[in-house]
């Protein structure tokens, strides 16, 4: 019995010490350092947005293409620049292959960016030299034209194209955000204003309106007055 007992501990005893010198052998965290280049050029990729997939963690390359991000086991880096197609870069397979030290928890990499070809309609440029012809060119674009380019614009296949294929901005979204506090800053704290109460608006609002009733009744459509 005691033969067994001392069995089971020395088991505990080599598990123990075999699990701690594996974790002291592999930090919990690495610092990632890498570089991001043109596959077809070498060149480096300048301001290339680096995200951590399914997460909130990310950075973006400097002018020089150079980046540094902390990073754990699991983790997928995801690469998007604009005019180079999306890549991809897996941890756990990369530390497989990596011959160098990583007791110390800084790992150094060099990532290849494939260029992507976006090929763009023909566009037609005219001459046109005074405001007359530019006023009977847009008077004679067909409606039809208008609205096909309008809904090519908008349409659900290029939104998602270009959300698919275009890299974040996080100052963007930095803006957006600031913005919006503002607002909402704005919103709890000021006082609605009411234009109509304003003598001064109101006068301008009777003299748009003048303005816009002799338009209609004239039938004035020059734009191009030198005044």
């Amino acid at each position: 019995m005691r033969a067994l007992r001392s069995t089971s501990l020395l088991k505990s005893l080599i598990l123990w010490f075999g699990v701690g010198a594996l974790l002291a052998q592999e930090p919990p965290v690495y610092q990632l350092s890498g570089l991001v280049v043109s596959a077809t050029t070498g060149e480096p990729v300048p301001f290339v947005s680096i995200r951590v997939g399914r997460t909130r963690r990310g950075t973006v390359a400097n002018a020089d293409g150079f980046y540094s991000l902390p990073v754990v086991r699991g983790d997928t880096l995801l690469f998007s620049a604009l005019g180079f197609k999306k890549a991809r870069f897996i941890l756990d397979e990369y530390l497989k292959a990596y011959t160098g030290d990583t007791s110390q928890g800084f790992l150094y990499a060099v990532h290849y960016l494939v260029e992507d070809t976006i090929e763009l309609p023909a566009v037609r440029i005219s001459a046109i030299r005074t405001p007359e012809e530019l006023k009977t060119a847009l008077l004679n674009i067909p409606l039809e034209t208008q609205t096909q380019a309008a809904r090519d614009n908008v349409s659900p296949e290029l939104i998602a194209y270009f959300l698919e294929n275009l890299p974040l901005d996080p100052q963007e979204r930095i803006k957006v955000a600031q913005q919006r506090y503002r607002d909402l800053y704005f919103q709890s704290t000021l006082r609605p204003v009411y234009p109509i109460l304003d003598p001064i608006a109101a006068y301008r609002l009777v003299q748009y309106l003048s303005e816009k009733a002799k338009v209609k009744r004239e039938k004035i459509y020059d734009y191009w007055r030198d005044d």
